[in-house]
């Protein structure tokens, strides 16, 4: 047990301001009344953790963890910055370091996983610039240790299902083989850190996704207009084959769809599997489930058809006219969630990773491993362990694809009307393999709906209400990209 030994020399204005300047610092559009140290725990030397509450001029207080080694100067200094600071963090998960604080503890715990022994210190470590809402470390290509910087009371999701996944041998997410806890005064605990193994990879599939896209338009450039497709629901379009001029243009990306669909399949069904775990134990679809899933859906729907009602004006020629579409479309864009409400639906729900997108998986050059288990960081943590629908993960990758489609096509200088189709063909065809093959692996499972009409209703209901958040999103955000969330939900409505 290390005691604590550094004083609290950093001033609360300044750590305000460090805080508000990071880039894992989530609530930017928000004013701090005020900062409060509450813990601080040295872990080194000047060096030390601080635990801070930050309150608001308006909503909640948030907790975040500040690693910092100016507590001499009275200004905080990154403490992750120095290499020797970061290999003290990765023995402490080898050798289970609990370090007091003044009013809390810090504690490091490894895994089965973790075999063997190494020197934190003797290897190379770099901060990753990739992380946003968290900070993450890559020692020598081996081990990757994130720090949550946001924390809640209560077990994040990312190591309670990494943990779990690591249980269940699922060898397509990396394992874990740490975690961190703060626990306060109070006794209440906090996930602080996960320390898991380092996957060699290419990049995410989203980077994956759109070098594949820039040869698919390439190859479809000289082809002129893409064919008419199918007026064909995406389940109906997984009883078909593309043509084949489109399967030739789209290339290996079709298996590589497939793969993520096998794979996605295969994470659905470790998480079902429960194994005596109550958190993981599925559980039926209840009449009451289905009637607070309906009002989540009628929620997003009013924020977004009011946030379309008070910026519609400011839209450019084509989105203009698509938002004139949805608007007039909203009766039925909310039909779409009643069957929720008003239909038994015989799927269960289950832990599933709630957050699902291309970002979220790592393409290793001819496998994927899925990672960032962590749910919507917007969301409370009691939410962001809740179980779902499956096919919530689903419709979020098939959302995924569209985007990467008009992101690749934005992308280049030669963007024509010609392109746009084929932009839309790719997207159709590879949602279509994605699905197929998901649907194949993932028959007979507790969470699949029993039959091709309930898939639907589960199905549309979910890429609805993405779209719909997308929408507001881009409204407030970027613009420029709002037709996308607008075509798909025309897609399914009209």
């Amino acid at each position: 047990m290390h005691m604590a030994s550094a004083i609290k020399r950093t001033s609360s204005s300044s750590i305000a301001e460090f805080i508000r300047t990071r880039r894992w610092f989530r609530s930017k559009t928000r004013s701090i009344e005020k900062a409060e140290i509450q813990d601080v725990i040295a872990i080194d030397g000047g060096t030390q953790v601080l635990i801070v509450r930050l309150d608001y001029s308006e909503g909640d207080c948030d907790h975040y963890v500040v690693t910092d080694t100016g507590a001499n100067s009275g200004e905080p200094v990154e403490a992750l910055d120095n290499a020797d600071f970061r290999g003290q963090l990765l023995n402490a998960f080898l050798t289970g370091a609990q370090y007091r604080g003044q009013s809390g503890e810090l504690s490091f715990a490894r895994t089965t996983a973790l075999h063997g022994s190494v020197d934190g210190r003797k290897l190379p470590s770099s901060v990753s610039r990739a992380e946003q809402s968290n900070t993450s470390i890559i020692f020598g290509e081996q081990f990757i240790l994130k720090l949550f910087r946001k924390i809640e009371p209560g077990t994040n999701p990312d190591v309670e299902i990494g943990a779990y996944l690591t249980e269940q041998g699922f060898k397509h997410t990396p394992a874990v083989l740490g975690t961190i806890e703060y626990r306060a005064q109070n006794d209440a605990v906090y996930s602080a850190g996960i320390l898991q193994e380092f996957v060699q990879n290419q990049g995410d599939a989203w980077k994956y996704t759109l070098e594949s896209l820039s040869n698919f338009f390439d190859a479809a450039a000289g082809e002129g207009f893409a064919p008419i497709l199918p007026n064909q629901h995406p389940l109906e379009r997984t009883q078909t084959e593309p043509p084949e001029t489109i399967r030739s243009f789209i290339g290996d990306y079709l298996r590589s769809a497939a793969l993520l669909g096998q794979r996605t399949a295969e994470m659905h069904v470790a998480l079902s599997k429960g194994s005596g775990n109550p958190d993981f134990e599925p559980e039926a679809f209840t009449t009451e489930a289905g009637d607070q899933l309906h009002q989540e859906m009628l929620s997003q729907a009013d924020i977004a058809f009011e946030t379309l009602r008070r910026k519609q004006a400011t839209l450019p020629g084509v989105s203009a006219t698509a938002a004139d579409k949805v608007l007039r479309l909203e009766n039925r864009v909310t039909e779409r969630f009643s069957a929720l409400r008003d239909q038994k639906l015989t799927s269960a729900r289950i832990r599933i990773h709630s957050d699902y997108h291309l970002g979220q998986v790592l393409w290793t050059g001819d496998d994927f491993k899925i990672i960032d288990f962590e749910g919507e960081p917007a969301r409370p943590l009691h939410e962001r362990r809740t179980k779902w629908l499956a096919m919530r993960d689903v419709a979020g990758m098939l959302r995924s694809f569209q985007y990467a489609a008009y992101a690749g096509l934005l992308a280049r200088s030669d963007r024509k009307e010609n392109l746009e189709g084929w932009a839309e063909t790719w997207n159709a065809w590879v949602g279509a393999e994605f699905l197929k093959v998901y649907l194949r692996a993932a028959k007979g499972e507790v969470f699949l709906p029993g039959n091709a009409a309930e898939q639907r209703i589960v199905l549309d209901a979910f890429l609805l209400h993405k779209a719909l958040y997308e929408l507001a999103y881009e409204m407030n955000n970027r613009p420029d990209w709002v037709r996308i969330p607008l075509k798909g939900i025309l897609s399914l409505v009209v």
